[in-house]
Order: C-alpha cells, then sequence, then structure tokens
C-alpha cells in the first residue's frame, strides 16, 4: 500500500500548439482558433493545483521553424506560461525543432540548427534536475537517429545522468515528447514512435537504471505500457485529439471528425509517495465550459482515501489492440494502439477493482494487459460458468496469480457437484473463492405468454438461506464466499442493506445498472447519478464485500440498451462525476 502523503507533486502538460490569431487557416478546423484560449485556461488550472514544479512535453507551438510566423508564435506561448506560478521545464517537439528523421511524410525533418529559437525560449533542448531523491531526465527525441553531433553530445550526457542517479540511490523520472513505443516495445516504427535503433536502446538503458516512469506526449492520446518495471505513459494534449484515434471507438467520432473531442482534451497531475507514484488525469473539456454539476478541475487524489471505491464490471473488449487505418499521418503504415482512454476513466476514478470474464484471462492480449494493469495497481474477479474443464484449469494454474478473485457460476441443477468444482478449483487456484447460480435477468411474469432468455447471476438479496445451503455443500471453508444480486429493477440500497444484514461471510455483488426493457434504451442520466450515489453511500457500511457496478460502458447496442458511467468514446457521463464527488465527501 502507497503511504498516502505525497511528497511533492507535478503536473505535465503537453501539445498545446499555439498559434497565432492571424495565422493562415489549416485544415479547416474551427478549434484551431481556440488554442490561445484553452492554453491560457491550462495555466490558471495548473496554478490552482499548486504544483511543485510543471513539465511540458513539447509541440509548444503549432507553426515549425521553417515558418516565418514560428518565432512570433513561440514568443506568444513564452508570454502565456510566464504565468505559471511554478518552475517550469520545457522540452522540444517536433512542432518547435523538426520532425524526427523519416521517409514517409513530405513535413521538413530536424536540422543542425532548427533548435536555436526553441533555445532561446525554453533553455537547454535536454537537461535534467531533482527533487529530493528523485531525479527528472528532459530528452530532445526529434534529435534521435538523425547521426547529428548534437545527438551523440545528448547520448554521452544521457548515460552519464542515468548512471550517477542511480549510484546515488535516486528514484528516474524521464520526460520526452516521442513515445518509445505506444502499444508494443517492439512495434513497428510509425509516426508516433522512436525508430531503431535508438528505441532499443533507450529501453535497455533504462531498464538498467531502473527508471521509474517515462512521460511523453505527440499522440495526443492516453496510453499506457509497461515494460521491464519501468512505466511508460503518453498524455493528452491541450489543444485538439489527433482524430485517427477516433477508431479505437466503435462508434462515430465527436466534433470536427474527432479532433474536438473536448472531454479528451487536458494535462495529469503527479503524486510521488514514498513507495511509487500515481497520475491524476485531469480533463480540461476546452476552456472548462462544463455541462452543470460537473467539476471544472479534478484533482482527485484516491491513494490513502478511506472511502473504498465500488468495483467495475468491464463487459466491452479492453484489453486486446485494436488495428488503426493505414492513413493520414501514417499512409504506409499499420498501427496498433490499445483502448486507454477506458483505462485513464479508471485511474481517473479511482477504479481499481475490475471484474471481467475468463475469456480475458484465457486470450494473451488481454491476459498481458491484465499483468500490466496488476503492475499499475489494479485487482481482477474472474468469472465463468459451470464445472472446471481442464483448460479452465490449466489457464489458472499457470495464470491465476494475476487474479484475485475466481467467481465460479453455475446453473441450479448443479448445485450437487459445487464440492466437486470448488475442490477442482482449489487444486489450481490460491485466491478467494465464490459461488454463485445462474438467474434470470427478469421474474417471470407468469402468464405462460412469454419466456425468459437473459440471465444473470447472483442470489437475490432474500436469498440468504439458499446461499448458505449451497455454501452447507461444501463444508465450512471461510476461502469460499458468495456472490449477491441487486436487480436493475430494484431500488439498490434497500437491496444491499439486507444483504449487509443477512451475511456476514464474504460477498460479491453483482450490482446491475437501471435498464428498461429489451429494446428501449436507458438514458436518464440524473436517475442514474442518484441511483450511483446510493450505491456508493450504502455499501460505505458493507462489511467484507466488493459491490460490481455493472456496466460501466454504455450498452448502446445489444439487448437492454443503457447509459453505464462513461459513453462509448470512453468519456465520462454525470453519473461518474456524481459517483466521484459523493467518494470525496466527508
Amino acid at each position: 500500500m502507497i503511504d498516502q502523503n505525497p511528497l511533492f507533486q507535478f503536473a505535465i502538460i503537453s501539445d498545446t500548439h499555439i498559434r497565432l490569431p492571424s495565422a493562415a487557416e489549416e485544415g479547416g478546423y474551427a478549434s484551431n482558433r481556440l488554442a490561445i484560449e484553452r492554453a491560457e485556461y491550462v495555466v490558471n488550472a495548473v496554478n490552482a493545483l499548486n504544483p511543485d514544479f510543471v513539465l511540458h512535453l513539447g509541440d509548444v507551438v503549432h507553426p515549425i521553424p521553417l515558418l516565418a510566423n514560428h518565432e512570433e508564435a513561440v514568443k506568444k506561448a513564452a508570454e502565456i506560461f510566464s504565468e505559471i506560478e511554478a518552475d517550469l521545464y520545457v522540452l522540444p517537439g517536433n512542432h518547435d525543432i523538426g520532425d524526427k528523421p523519416n521517409a514517409w511524410l513530405p513535413a521538413p525533418v530536424i536540422e543542425e540548427d532548427s533548435h536555436l529559437i526553441f533555445s532561446k525560449y525554453w533553455g537547454d533542448v535536454y537537461k535534467s534536475f531533482s527533487k529530493g531523491d528523485s531525479h527528472f531526465i528532459c530528452l530532445d527525441t526529434p534529435i534521435m537517429n538523425s547521426g547529428f553531433e548534437r545527438e551523440s553530445e545528448q547520448s554521452a550526457w544521457l548515460e552519464k545522468e542515468l548512471r550517477s542517479a542511480k549510484e546515488k540511490g535516486m528514484r528516474i523520472f524521464v520526460l520526452m515528447h516521442y513515445p518509445l513505443f505506444i502499444c508494443d516495445p517492439k512495434e513497428a516504427t510509425h509516426y508516433d514512435n522512436v525508430a531503431e535503433p535508438a528505441r532499443s536502446w533507450l529501453l535497455d538503458l533504462f531498464q538498467q537504471h531502473n527508471v521509474e516512469a517515462v512521460f511523453s506526449g505527440h499522440v495526443h492520446n492516453p496510453f499506457v505500457g509497461i515494460h521491464e518495471d519501468t512505466i511508460y505513459y503518453s498524455l493528452p494534449s491541450t489543444a485538439f485529439i489527433r482524430p485517427e484515434y477516433s477508431e479505437l471507438a466503435t462508434v462515430a467520432p465527436a466534433d470536427e471528425f474527432g479532433r474536438n473531442d473536448e472531454a479528451k482534451l487536458g494535462f495529469v497531475l503527479v503524486k510521488v509517495y514514498k513507495d511509487g507514484h500515481e497520475i491524476l488525469p485531469i480533463r480540461t473539456y476546452s476552456t472548462g465550459g462544463l455541462e452543470d454539476g460537473m467539476p471544472e478541475i479534478e484533482p482527485y487524489q484516491m491513494v490513502g482515501q478511506s472511502s473504498k471505491m465500488l468495483g467495475m464490471t468491464l463487459r466491452r473488449g479492453w484489453g486486446r489492440r485494436i488495428e488503426l487505418a493505414a492513413d493520414g499521418l501514417d499512409e504506409f503504415k499499420r498501427k496498433e494502439a490499445h483502448r486507454d482512454g477506458l483505462l485513464f476513466a479508471l485511474l481517473e476514478l479511482g477504479a481499481k477493482s475490475l471484474r471481467v470474464p475468463l475469456a480475458d484471462l484465457a486470450h494473451i492480449e488481454s491476459r498481458n494487459r491484465m499483468a500490466d494493469f496488476l503492475k499499475l495497481g489494479f485487482e481482477f474477479t474472474i468469472y465463468s460458468l459451470g464445472m472446471p474443464d481442464s483448460e479452465t484449469l490449466a489457464i489458472f494454474k499457470e495464470y491465476g496469480n494475476l487474479v484475485k478473485n475466481w467467481e465460479l457460476i453455475f446453473p441450479e441443477y448443479m448445485e450437487a457437484q459445487i464440492e466437486e468444482a470448488v475442490q477442482k478449483a482449489r487444486d489450481v487456484f490460491s485466491g478467494q473463492l465464490f459461488i454463485a447460480p445462474v438467474v434470470p435477468i427478469k421474474g417471470d411474469d407468469g402468464d405462460g405468454k412469454t419466456f425468459q432468455h437473459f440471465a444473470s447471476h447472483g442470489f437475490s438479496s432474500g436469498e440468504n438461506d439458499k446461499a448458505e445451503k449451497w455454501l452447507g455443500e461444501i463444508g465450512e471453508q471461510e476461502d469460499v464466499g458468495v456472490t449477491f444480486r441487486v436487480s436493475p429493477w430494484n431500488d439498490p440500497a434497500p437491496a444491499l442493506k439486507r444483504i449487509n444484514k443477512s451475511h456476514k461471510g464474504r460477498k460479491l455483488v453483482n450490482l446491475q445498472l437501471p435498464r428498461r426493457d429489451e429494446g428501449i434504451r436507458f438514458e436518464d442520466d440524473e436517475k442514474l447519478s442518484a441511483f450511483i450515489v446510493d450505491v456508493y453511500k450504502s455499501s460505505l457500511s458493507m462489511s467484507n464485500t466488493t459491490i460490481f457496478l455493472d456496466t460501466f460502458v454504455d450498452s448502446d447496442r445489444g439487448y437492454y440498451p443503457r447509459n453505464g458511467l462513461v459513453d462509448r468514446r470512453y468519456n465520462p457521463r454525470p453519473a461518474f462525476y456524481a459517483l466521484k464527488l459523493a467518494s470525496l465527501e466527508k
């Protein structure tokens, strides 16, 4: 458990892409005119958080060095960022000093002296500083693989910096504009990563010197990767979203074909603790113009909070890679990415307990992603149906270390086989087991004219005797609990109170968000927010219980369509903020 008192905190902003009001129209995007206003809002937001220092990961301005208005834009940016009250450290991005060497884009690449204007306003293109026992290294990534003399100078300097920091026992954080990778350390070179041989050299160097975290920008979308013991964060932009990444959502893109998806704009606050760090994503929504009831600045520290957060059931795919279109900035490339807008929403909410089906543990991509999530502080509950077969047992024997809880769900006619199933599971899995029955999602009307095609699982709030009977089938085992269910048509607070009062053992609660009917969407966000707050407040008095909200992401197709806490673009709905605020009430 991380000590709840941070040693210090710092803010990271990236890709402000400031352009002058007099700049020529480019691309037909009306939001281009908002870059200055958005940057000014971020300055005020950062100052309100009172960080110990601030880092800018590059692409400070939009016009590149070869354009006549480049320095004028840099001068305007310097004026804006001079209002930041903490020390500011600025790294060069490709719009600041030129693109990385490449063979597939017509944009001008870096030159020996293309950094001079940057250095005039922001200082050295690479630099370092320390805070307490932490050392921060800021790199010039566009220069990498260029063969220029200052690339070799930076390389020698970097090796010396890392070696010295490690010898002193310091924690090391690295800042850069281009990410080393966005999905896989071995991914092919594309517009959004550092090419070989620099990438492998840096990965090995960071591993050797126990770098704690690497922060990068450029992609304008959030991604998190882990290589060895180092966490690699790619952070959002304050100005606009790279629209090609709208491919990660299976709905139509937001405004400007995804480029002006305002809920994805923002920056992060990083809190450093004695035993680790956490990132707090802060959405700026353009210039703070949020819907009524949503906070403008949201530094929600969850580490060390006395109030526990609810768990989340992830129905939608979350852990496998998505192929992006070979188009635009990667006309000749195919690249992949994870749906990490979902991950950032979970981090922002502080929801670290996740419930997913057995298929996610069985599939290599989602299983590898589970391992990454564990390193970020998440925990997993896996659910499976029926008697565990040999394949399931083999999976748990090899990968059960990734799992905290295993829910064994049975049709009621299999009640007599529960003991055998639990014994088989216990032979291969040392974590917590729970048992639950398959039940209809809705009660039978009893008119003989309909039948129930849709299933859920868990004992109802009034079925504790039945739950105890099932537990009796396996004898007294403290490491076996039961799963209860709160129907989407139930009033949650009384149901949770009955569950807590009737069953004192370990329990999970499968709590389904409100629905209407099979073909009618539930989309009353006000009612959903009130429902979520009732659930959260009721959860605080429950013992030995984890409540999983079903569903976290909107279900907007299929049966029983309904709103969740985030929409299909992984942007928060009002219920998301209602839960965040409720969790912080004293």
